[in-house]
């Protein structure tokens, strides 16, 4: 074990900084602050040293948690060499397991293969901070986005399966590698690799993929439409010879709203979408065709596989489950806390000037909750996941429970709304609706792990916050974690299924 420790002290010095290397200094730009990386490093390392004790600890708690009883033998498989075993009961992509071969540098057994998540977390870390500090480009503070990013690594869910062998950690640290890539604009070669090792991680991780050239192509859609001759917009005409006859850069805006969409729908229909053809230039179709290549990979596994699902179909089929968008809700309600608290006010304001928008929701998920609330029996019968308790406390036991939650997934509504309408404009709200309604009405099942990422996609697009807010976030979520690890370590369940302790988990 300590010969294994050491090594992977000497694995963790180099993937830590080449990872640092290429998703930091890629626009070298951006980072020209010589503090920056200091004060990465400096949460790095303390982020690691806390999380390899907890770490430790889980281990010697338990080395089998739920769905590792599928995972530790075919992780272990893998690292052995033998890629023809395969457990029918799996039902992801073996990227997990592919990654996971690494170990065989070391030793294969369940410390290392859990060992490699908690590495991985540590580059979830780094991305975090390289993505904010493109995402805040006017953000002064070093420490406090470093804190933002070791806040969003430390979210509590996300948290907890970094120390297990879980699907979790690596399918967020491809997405969000591949996100920091796409921001480069460069490396298209591997943007590919690594948008394909995010789908092995997790075939839904396609979805989040796509979100990118849809996004690319909205917001070209709309600037495109902001030109001098565009009569739903401007009544300028110039002849086509002017040298500013091109875009209106009086008409541009940092964020579109629906009007614009509907402008430049209008506008590129009665020019037959010419105008939109003449602004691409290389690098959007290099970054375009890279994300269709994907998909097109993507497309050949669902025709050979016959469906999204491997292995174990009839426990995850696909079914329309409408309020899992609902869930969301509340997943936001409690690790967005201190957002929504910070906006409560304004967020009641909104709620008032938008009655008949607030009439429309509640009507909306009064029929969800009533025609498309669907129970799954592992819901009912797994007393080792949170949401078996509250739904047994709650949804389950009363019948009215379902109809008195909708005036609180009206107020999240519009609090995440109030929380992102000041930065973030139409081309990416859009594309977001349209890849987070599949991503989790398809399933039946309730997973607060399912809700991970989009609420990481939203999260880094809020409004720019303040210290305070930073702080608040951060204690939360340490409140949190402090509070779900006392109950992992303390509280044992048991079951007709399992003949051993088990632990409850998100």
């Amino acid at each position: 074990m300590r010969k294994a420790n050491n090594i992977y002290r000497t694995l963790t010095k180099i993937l830590v900084g080449c990872t640092q290397h290429w998703l930091i200094m890629g626009p070298g730009k951006l980072f020209n602050s010589l503090r920056f990386y200091p004060i990465v490093g400096f949460f790095l390392i303390l982020y690691f040293s806390v999380s390899k004790v907890i770490f430790d600890q889980i281990y010697k708690t338990t080395q089998v948690v739920i769905d590792e009883y599928f995972h530790i033998p075919q992780g272990l498989a893998y690292c052995n060499g033998n890629f023809s075993e395969w457990n029918p009961k799996i039902t992801t992509l073996p990227g997990l397991y592919i990654a996971s071969t690494i170990v065989s540098l070391v030793e294969c057994n369940t410390y290392n293969l859990r060992l490699v998540n908690l590495l991985g977390s540590c580059i979830n870390l780094i991305a975090f901070a390289s993505i904010l500090k493109y995402t805040y480009l006017t953000e002064k503070s070093q420490v406090k986005i470093t804190l933002q990013a070791f806040s969003l690594t430390i979210l509590p869910p996300l948290y907890f399966f970094s120390h297990v062998y879980y699907n979790e950690t690596l399918s967020v640290m491809f997405l969000l590698i591949f996100t920091r890539m796409y921001l480069t604009k460069r490396y298209f070669f591997l943007l590919y690799i690594v948008g394909n090792f995010a789908v092995l991680m997790r075939q839904t991780n396609i979805i989040w993929v796509a979100l990118v050239p849809l996004y690319k192509l909205t917001d070209l859609y709309i600037t495109s439409s902001r030109v001098y001759d565009n009569p739903y917009i401007s009544d300028i005409k110039l002849s086509t010879r002017s040298l500013i006859a091109r875009v209106d850069r009086s008409k541009l805006k940092r964020y579109y709203n629906m009007w614009d969409l509907h402008c430049a729908t209008k506008y590129h229909l009665s020019t037959m979408f010419e105008t939109l053809t003449t602004y691409l230039i290389g690098q959007d179709l290099s970054q375009i065709s890279v994300h269709f290549m994907i998909l097109l990979t993507f497309a050949v596994f669902l025709f050979y596989n016959g469906s999204i699902d491997v292995g174990d179909k009839q426990a995850h089929e696909t079914t329309i489950h409408l309020p899992q968008l609902l869930y969301f809700l509340l997943f936001y309600g409690v690790f967005g806390l201190p957002y929504v608290l910070f906006k409560l006010f304004s967020t009641i304001k909104l709620i008032f000037k938008e009655k008949m928008l607030v009439l429309l929701c509640g009507i909306v998920f009064i029929l969800a909750v009533h025609y498309n609330t669907l129970v799954h029996p592992y819901l009912l019968a797994d007393n080792r996941h949170y949401t078996f308790y509250i739904w047994n406390h709650w949804f389950g036991k009363y019948d009215f429970a379902k109809y008195a939650t909708i005036p609180v997934y009206i107020f999240l509504f519009f609090s995440l709304y109030d929380n992102i309408k000041d930065h973030n404009c139409i081309s990416f709200l859009t594309p977001y609706a349209l890849c987070l309604i599949p991503v989790l009405t398809f399933q039946k099942l309730i997973e607060i792990r399912y809700f991970l990422f989009p609420y990481i996609v939203i999260r880094l697009r809020f409004t720019k916050p303040s210290y305070a807010l930073v702080i608040a976030e951060f204690l939360w979520y340490a409140a949190i974690n402090a509070d779900m690890f006392y109950v992992f370590f303390t509280k044992e369940v048991y079951g007709q299924d399992f003949d051993y302790a088990q632990r409850i988990i998100w």
